[in-house]
C-alpha cells in the first residue's frame, strides 16, 4: 500500500510502502507534525500520532537519550580528571 505525506509547507511527497515510510521517519525526513495517510483512507495523522511509526518513535527517543547519556557521562569524566591534576 502506498502513503500519502503532506509537510508544513503543504507539500506532497507518495512513499510507496510502509517500510520506506519508516526509513524516511527513522532518517529524520518526516517531522512528528507532517501529515500521513495511507492511500485508502481520507483522513490525515499526524506522522507522530500514526500507530504505524509508533514503535520507531520510541526507537528514536532512546537513541537520543543514550547520545545524552553518554555526552554527560564524558563531561563527568572529564570534570574529575581535572580535579585529580589540581590535586597533584
Amino acid at each position: 500500500m502506498r502513503y500519502h505525506v503532506r509537510d508544513a509547507h503543504g507539500q506532497e511527497l507518495v512513499c510507496p510502502s510502509l517500510a520506506d515510510l519508516c526509513v524516511l521517519y527513522n532518517q529524520g525526513f518526516l517531522e512528528d507534525d507532517d501529515l500521513v495517510r495511507p492511500e485508502s483512507a481520507q483522513r490525515w495523522v499526524r506522522a507522530g500520532s500514526f500507530p504505524a511509526l509508533r514503535g520507531t518513535r520510541e526507537r528514536r527517543r532512546d537513541a537520543k537519550t543514550v547520545a545524552l547519556l553518554a555526552a554527560a557521562a564524558l563531561a563527568l569524566a572529564a570534570g574529575f580528571a581535572v580535579l585529580l591534576r589540581l590535586r597533584h
